[in-house]
């Protein structure tokens, strides 16, 4: 759908280009994730999916006469509406401004510029920031990257510890697309998540991450029921034909994920899977199959259902003495999951001398949606420089009293390495510049997905 960008943002941004200083040429801001928020670090991501989406498309005559309205009907007067600078906008078929970013994929310390946007038109400066609302939304995707990172910085050890590093890649799947607050931040929520992991039932985000980034087939799914396929066979002997049927039909080499917790998550493994003919055909297969209790608290039911799986088919000590359930059976937990219950149910199988390897979750709204807001990272954008026709410039600067943490940057600014850290200093400094311009007066530049994947490989 294609957006009207000029409403695209807060009314009050409208009144701007009549408040600013007389005879402003050029505005220069910045954005960041300042210092204080959930993580010391961000992993960086989502810039291009906005640039794309919203930067990508001309102002139209239409577009311009639904502002005007809007904004006569929002202030109550004409006076407001900057129709002649938009009506440029339209004319030159592009946006007059510049945007220079570090490099998606990178994990930045909190308090770097992430990129910076500037006017390239004079008569666009008083204007600029009206583009700041959209830009701001790479909050989203950037925050939930960097959950997604810290989750699996938490999980490493423990894979390294008593299992298969390998494995890591699946070990969190992306469960949100149903439970996101729209189709959209389910796609750009869910390509967040792929920056780390693959695990992923969300084909929206792997399809949008193909078309953003280039990177076909991110996403990695199996055969899965869930439990309107589970009760559709009823219960006592449905429940062998709901097993029966998957065996019966699924490739033998496929990995089975199957719902246990229809009726009775633990009659169902000491009756039905662990009956002596369903038994005998799971340990026929090669492929894997976990079972999913779902229901109750996940440590508890889990622990449970693992020595209940030990019992049935046995289990071989591992390399790092971690006992590992025989025959490709796991179990997979999709229901109260986010970054710490995760990190805490893996604690605990390790805890009980399981290995990582035996297990696998799911996460939807704690990995997309669960409070996470613009706050949980301190995002914010703010302006950092300015001239004026007479030649003069401004270096602009925020230093609350009452909150010192709110400072903000002053003057033209660059990111550099300095020790082996990155750091923001001003453009006079020495050091190599790592902002590098994406968008300039209409074009984008091209963006490679396989070098984002390589930047967030910790």
């Amino acid at each position: 759908m294609t957006e009207n960008l000029i409403l695209a943002t807060d009314a009050y941004k409208l009144t701007h280009h009549l408040q600013y200083p007389a005879q402003l040429t050029k505005l220069y801001s910045y954005g960041e994730a300042r210092v204080g928020g959930q993580n010391e670090q961000v992993s960086w991501f989502g810039l291009q999916m906005i640039l794309q989406a919203y930067f990508t498309q001309p102002i139209t005559d239409d577009m311009i006469d639904a502002a005007a309205r809007v904004s006569e009907l929002t202030f109550n007067t004409t006076a407001y509406f900057n129709r002649e600078v938009w009506e440029k906008v339209r004319d030159l078929g592009y946006f007059p401004v510049k945007i220079k970013a570090l490099p998606e994929g990178m994990t930045v310390p909190t308090g770097n510029a992430l990129f910076t946007i500037e006017s390239t038109a004079d008569w666009f400066a008083t204007s600029l920031n009206v583009l700041e609302d959209v830009l701001m939304h790479v909050w989203y995707p950037t925050t939930i990257a960097t959950n997604s990172m810290g989750i699996r910085q938490r999980l490493a050890p423990l894979f390294e510890k008593s299992g298969t590093l390998a494995n890591l890649a699946v070990a969190v799947n992306d469960f949100g697309l149903r439970g996101a607050t729209s189709l959209e931040t389910a796609k750009r929520g869910g390509a967040a998540h792929l920056l780390h992991f693959q695990g992923s039932d969300n084909l929206a985000a792997s399809a949008y991450f193909e078309s953003v980034y280039g990177v076909p087939g991110r996403a990695l799914s199996v055969w899965a029921t869930e439990h309107s396929v589970a009760t559709a066979y009823g219960p006592g002997s449905g429940e062998f034909d709901y097993v029966n049927a998957q065996l019966d039909r699924a490739p033998d080499d496929a990995i089975l994920s199957i719902v246990i917790d229809s009726y009775d998550a633990i009659n169902f493994v000491k009756n039905v899977i662990g009956s002596p003919a369903i038994k005998a055909r799971i340990m026929a297969r090669s492929g894997r199959i976990v079972l999913r209790p779902d229901s109750g608290d996940p440590q508890t039911i889990d622990l449970e259902v693992l020595a209940l799986l030990a019992d049935i088919f046995g289990t071989t000590q591992n390399a790092q003495g971690y006992r590992v359930l025989q025959h490709q059976v796991g179990i997979i937990q999709g229901d109260g999951m986010k970054a710490d219950t995760i990190v805490a149910l893996y604690e605990a199988l390790l805890a009980a001398g399981w290995s990582a390897d035996n297990l696998v979750v799911g996460s939807g709204g704690g990995l997309l949606q669960e409070g996470f807001t613009r706050d949980t990272e301190r995002f914010a954008i703010k302006a950092a420089y300015a001239e004026l026709a007479n030649g003069q410039t401004i270096n602009i600067q925020k230093i609350p009293k009452t909150d010192a943490s709110k400072a903000s940057k002053a003057g033209l600014l660059k990111v550099i390495r300095r020790a082996g850290q990155l750091v923001t200093v001003a453009q006079s400094e020495p050091g190599e510049d790592l902002l590098t311009t994406v968008y300039e007066n209409g074009v984008l530049a091209p963006v490679d997905g396989q070098a984002v994947l390589a930047r967030a490989k910790l």
